[in-house]
């Protein structure tokens, strides 16, 4: 019996550490062999609310043609992410990507992608 009050506090406090996660920077390298990307995701709370977050993700790339490294590019996309506490995902509402939170590893998940907090 004493065990069920310990375990729904430490369960509360885990949805408290990845709600305090959530603002911040993240950045992502990647690299094929049609191009090399670094993107950056700043992520605030929208003001006056607490479940709806803007996402600022910026994408810098090459893109590579017959193994020659293409002019550098960039790219700004300004997004907004509804916060699903049962769930603990935020979703972006432009086109229903999921991003999950793993504080305890300092990141973010975009389906496979990683993104590391600043």
């Amino acid at each position: 019996m004493m065990l069920l009050p310990i375990s729904l506090l430490a369960a509360c406090d885990n949805k408290s550490q990845t709600i305090d996660f959530i603002p911040g920077t993240y950045v992502n390298q990647a690299q094929s062999g049609y191009s090399i990307a670094s993107d950056t995701l700043i992520i605030t709370q929208a003001e006056n609310t607490q479940n709806i977050y803007l996402i600022t993700r910026k994408t810098g790339y090459r893109r590579i043609n017959d193994g020659k490294i293409q002019a550098l590019q960039h790219q700004v996309k300004r997004l907004t992410g509804t916060w699903d506490e049962q769930k603990q995902l935020l979703q972006i509402m432009q086109n229903g990507t999921l991003i999950s939170f793993q504080p305890e590893q300092n990141k973010l998940l975009i389906q496979n992608s990683e993104y590391w907090k600043l």
